[in-house]
């Protein structure tokens, strides 16, 4: 999945172009419109029209022309002192400016403002010679242009897998994902990073894609007839998404078998549960996947909390791996959870001032031993309550040597067709003061999973009615690793 694909979800706010607003959503999901948007930033007020030196000076209604008419010869007099007072003080105008000027122009002048002008006029005068001269007409294509255009100025800016430009498209479907729901079939796709193939890392509980009998493990083949081998998973997401109620023909390589496997689902509307939980009774240990941090995903771990409780639990395992982000102020619900004072995050803004974000008061459990398990592809609203947890001494974390390092809190700009810019307004950094962006969240124990290996959800724990001994021989070495810790604390 990709955030928001990334899945990134992210943890974003919306607003637009004009002042910021909340938009409805998100997808990945981001959808219907949270209480607080992601990243909390308020609107930003209209600017005023800028001033235009090119316009032509309008005559104010009512004022008469001058008019023609020679003077009368007695006003000469008087008309010439006017006059000789008027030079007089144009040139003590213009000497003067041009002092002021030569004094002042290093302290005053606001050269990024001239640079914006200046290269703005630059875009204009390129995207002109090639409207007005282009011999192939066919080739000139407006909207290819402004997209890629703006894409390659959001990539300049160098916020890896954050701040970014959308297609209306894409936007629709991120808004989707963030919402919880969305249409297809319901499963999660994981490339081999050598081998380049794709399989189904695993299914959603309910989904059709489980009703029809794809499994974890299953190497997708083709997509209706077209094949996918060697594609990357948002190509192929593409291809399998469509609208409710039509089918979709998946041919899939089940490991040990010698044919492939066909199979056609329908796809459907999914309320997609971005919390799972399975239970260990042998440990009392409740292992909890948090999918994605989509609005109101802190009530959904508030109630699986209270099943694991209910069930007897004691210590808990928050799996964040592979999570793209999301909301954050999902987030920092989540985190206040277990902190009972403190802050969550620190935002810090283009001028440099920096604005602790304390944790909420509400809390849950602020005692019961905590591991929280990550992956370079944790992102995010993922990696603040990783940090937040970690810098405030209340959880252990075990995974990959760092997390995606996504350090910029999201806003998103609509634009006039649709698509829209996600920009990064705000640095975030951890309780501690520690920059994110491109380091990511280090974990307290460094355990990698191998190659070969898919990290082991909660969904596949329930759906293989998995006891400790079976997940202790899964593979899933940073899961083994919080188990070992937890019997150890």
């Amino acid at each position: 999945m990709s955030r928001y694909d990334d899945p990134r979800w992210y943890e974003e706010q919306h607003g637009n172009s004009m002042p910021p607003q909340p938009p409805a959503y998100d997808d990945l999901n981001q959808l219907p419109p949270p209480p607080a948007q992601p990243g909390g930033m308020p609107g930003y007020p209209y600017a005023p029209a800028p001033y235009n030196p090119y316009q032509p000076y309008q005559q104010q209604p009512g004022v008469p022309q001058a008019g023609h008419q020679r003077p009368k010869r007695r006003n000469l007099g008087r008309i010439f002192a006017q006059a000789l007072t008027l030079v007089a003080l144009v040139v003590l105008a213009f000497f003067g400016g041009w002092f002021a000027h030569q004094l002042f122009g290093n302290s005053f002048s606001t050269p990024s403002s001239t640079d914006s002008r200046a290269y703005s006029n630059l875009i204009q005068q390129a995207w002109t010679v090639i409207d007005q001269h282009y011999v192939d007409r066919k080739a000139v294509d407006y909207k290819n242009m402004s997209y890629s255009a703006i894409r390659s100025m959001v990539d300049s800016l160098k916020d890896r897998g954050h701040t970014r430009f959308m297609t209306p498209e894409e936007v629709q479907s991120e808004n989707q994902q963030l919402s919880g729901k969305f249409i297809g079939i319901g499963i999660y796709l994981h490339q081999d990073p050598k081998t380049k193939d794709l399989s189904i890392a695993s299914t959603i509980p309910g989904a059709p894609a489980e009703g029809a009998g794809l499994k974890r493990g299953d190497i997708l083949l083709s997509v209706n007839g077209q094949d996918v081998r060697g594609k990357d998973t948002t190509a192929v997401s593409q291809l399998i998404k469509g609208e409710a109620g039509t089918s979709v023909t998946i041919k899939v390589q089940r490991p040990g078998q010698n044919q492939p496997l066909t199979f056609k689902i329908e796809r459907k509307e999914i309320n997609v549960p971005n919390v799972i939980l399975h239970y260990i009774p042998e440990e009392h240990v409740a292992h909890i996947q948090i999918v994605q941090f989509t609005n109101g995903v802190s009530d959904q771990l508030r109630d699986a909390l209270q099943q694991a409780k209910d069930k007897g639990a004691k210590k808990y395992i928050l799996d964040l791996r592979d999570n793209p982000g999301g909301y954050l102020n999902e987030a920092t619900q989540i985190a206040s959870m277990f902190v009972k004072s403190g802050n969550v995050l620190i935002e810090k803004d283009s001028s440099g001032r920096e604005t602790p974000v304390p944790v909420t008061g509400s809390t849950i459990d602020t005692q019961s031993t905590l591991v929280v398990l990550i992956n370079t592809n944790s992102a995010s609203a993922a990696e603040i309550v990783t940090a937040a947890l970690k810098d405030n001494n209340r959880a252990f974390v075990i995974g990959d040597p760092h997390t995606f390092g996504t350090g910029t809190v999201l806003q998103q700009y609509s634009l006039s067709d649709g698509s829209a810019i996600l920009l990064g307004v705000q640095e975030w950094l951890t309780p501690k003061g520690k920059f994110i962006r491109d380091n990511g969240v280090e974990p307290n124990q460094v355990v990698k999973l191998p190659d070969s290996s898919a990290p082991l959800t909660p969904a596949d724990e329930n759906s293989g009615n998995y006891s400790l001994q079976k997940i202790l021989s899964s593979g899933d070495t940073q899961l083994i690793a919080a188990l070992k810790y937890l019997q150890n604390h």
